[in-house]
């Protein structure tokens, strides 16, 4: 196998599943890759915007008085990403590859409140920056059917990201000595799934096509209020996060640089999120 068929996938997707849905981690090639029991390893980068939604429920309690249960909903929109992997890919066969990765991830917005409560009536937004946490994830990848520069393949992988907790304060409109100051965790599932149709000329090729991307994700938060500098109650939120968007578009484009060193780029794009990703493939001889 030349190191051209490293690369190149056009995604036609198709899943049957009842999970959440969210966007997803950079993909690359979409066929097998590898003689049986060679390995390759990659070096990959995605950036990342996508639109969530959280919906879950929030207590507040008041320091030795009583405690009220709702319901609250945030919107996460534009939330950026990077995502940096390195990736360990074995041959089982001609036709099938499996792989592991792993890195790490972060995660920037401002989260708009949208149920009731106290963060509601203190403003409505709170800025989450998580910086990078660790992030890793498994995979597979096959050919199905090759003719001439044409071959058809696929690839479904699952990444769990977890960017670090982020620190928080909302000043009450008004009262500037009342905050809610506390902490926001993020994390999330995703999974992907593709069949590809490919084309490769000598040392390059090009992709693009449909995808489906789904996950399971949580948004928590702890807090206090804070009253001329004394701790007056306790909040705590917990909420499940679902997609805006699940079906999308991918397109790439790749170049074998020699017999065992290839790179790509692609482009992943829904109708609430985009993914911009490249890589570098080593593979051992």
């Amino acid at each position: 196998m030349t190191a051209p068929r490293i690369i190149l996938s056009f995604g036609l997707c198709l899943i049957v599943c009842g999970t959440t849905a969210l966007a997803g981690a950079p993909m690359g090639p979409a066929m097998a890759t590898l003689e049986p029991g060679q390995w390759s390893i990659s070096f990959e980068y995605a950036h990342e915007n996508i639109n969530l939604a959280a919906d879950g429920h929030s207590i507040e309690s008041i320091v030795g008085g009583s405690s009220e249960r709702y319901s609250q909903s945030f919107a996460i929109d534009e939330m950026e990403s990077d995502m940096f992997f390195g990736r360990l890919t074995y041959g089982l066969s001609e036709t099938w590859d499996v792989f592991v990765r792993v890195g790490l991830s972060d995660a920037q917005d401002d989260l708009e409140v949208t149920g009731p409560g106290f963060i509601s009536g203190a403003g409505g937004q709170l800025g989450f920056d998580g910086s990078h946490g660790l992030a890793w994830g498994i995979g597979t990848r096959a050919t199905f059917w090759s003719s001439g520069p044409w071959s058809i393949g696929g690839l479904a992988q699952v990444t769990w990201l977890d960017p670090d907790d982020s620190d928080f304060r909302i000043t009450v409109p008004g009262a500037p000595n009342q905050a809610v100051v506390g902490e926001g965790e993020l994390d999330y599932l995703q999974s992907q799934f593709n069949l590809a149709l490919m084309y490769q000329e000598n040392s390059w090729g090009v992709w693009a096509g449909p995808f489906v991307q789904l996950v399971d994700g949580d948004l928590d938060m702890d807090a206090q209020f804070v009253i001329n500098g004394a701790t007056q109650g306790n909040l705590a939120f917990s909420g499940d996060l679902e997609e805006e968007s699940m079906v999308g578009g991918h397109a790439g484009a790749a170049c074998a640089l020699s017999n065992s060193v290839a790179c790509w780029v692609e482009g992943q794009f829904t109708a609430d999120s985009w993914l911009l990703g490249l890589g570098g493939i080593i593979r051992m001889k």
